[in-house]
């Protein structure tokens, strides 16, 4: 499941954009932003099926060697521990990956010297050196020998990030998100891609999240200009008050959400997104509100509710 900071910033960046093109309506914004988190785990799928086309380019690779005019010993006895390995054998017969793989059409020929590249680079590393000269491990040290590949020439590949990103222009701001949620994901398989895609995101926090903060925009509104006695509000940036409007939507919606988190998280969000000095602004006036709010009776947390039976 991606990190919720990931997502709130993905529903702040489309509540910015509906308020200067809310002409498709709430509707087809809300899907238009799920459908942009659906596109994430795509590349998911794109990051995954990379390590499919490099293991068919090493055994490529045994194969050219075999057919040498004046092929080695080594050349007819090769050592195919990496192609042979446990981990990777899992992964190209896993029917839900192959099957993403299949639909997306992924297809990787057009970038051979880049792939061939990094597979040359990784063969001359200490590490695969060592993995290639020891004996078979179990399963969790198969499985390390690609992550290796994977973290540490794969993803972390410049060409490989700008091919990538040419696919899709928005998947270049989530690159490194992605590639770190797919790292998480390959330390966790266990032979079902479906798994690790299952709750990819969670639709009904965003969802909720994008479309409160929108319906109750006038609410909102009022409730920050009473609060605001000091401020020109056409100076504040619209980016502080659509922070502290989602801020509101998650206090009162998302009960499962404890507050301190949902404070904490719209403070980073205003200093990852708006001017050096919102986060105080921020901070007081969504700390001011909660606090009316919980008067009323209005946010009400299931942590809350838990302790009251307790007692």
């Amino acid at each position: 499941m991606l990190n919720r900071h990931f997502i709130r910033a993905k529903v702040l960046q489309s509540l910015y954009s509906f308020q200067f093109n809310d002409c498709n309506g709430v509707n087809e914004h809300n899907k238009k932003l799920l459908d942009s988190f659906n596109s994430l785990l795509d590349l998911h799928t794109y990051l995954f099926s990379s390590l499919i086309y490099i293991h068919s380019l090493a055994l490529e690779r045994i194969e050219d060697n075999r057919r040498k005019l004046l092929p080695t010993d080594e050349d007819l006895n090769p050592n195919t521990k990496f192609v042979d390995n446990d981990f990777i054998t899992l992964l190209l017969n896993d029917n839900e990956l192959l099957k993403r793989k299949e639909a997306l059409k992924i297809n990787w020929n057009e970038n051979r010297d880049l792939f061939m590249n990094i597979l040359k680079k990784f063969n001359n590393s200490n590490s695969y050196k060592t993995y290639m000269n020891s004996e078979k491990g179990d399963f969790e040290s198969e499985k390390n020998i690609y992550i290796q590949l994977f973290k540490n020439y794969l993803i972390s590949n410049e060409n490989y990030f700008d091919n990538v990103c040419e696919m899709k222009m928005e998947w270049e701001s989530d690159y490194d998100t992605m590639a770190l949620w797919s790292l998480k994901s390959l330390k966790e398989y266990e032979g079902r891609f479906e798994k690790l895609s299952d709750n990819f995101v969670e639709e009904n926090f965003i969802t909720s999240v994008f479309k409160r903060t929108i319906e109750n925009d006038k609410e909102y509104s009022e409730l920050i200009n009473a609060k605001v006695h000091n401020w020109d509000m056409d100076r504040v940036a619209l980016m502080d008050i659509l922070i502290i409007k989602m801020g509101l939507s998650e206090l009162i919606y998302c009960p499962e959400i404890p507050i301190n988190v949902t404070l904490n998280e719209y403070v980073e969000l205003s200093k990852e997104f708006s001017t050096p000095k919102s986060k105080l602004f921020v901070n007081g006036l969504l700390d001011k509100l909660m606090v009316d709010l919980r008067a009323k009776g209005r946010i009400k947390k299931l942590e809350e509710e838990t302790n009251e039976t307790e007692l």
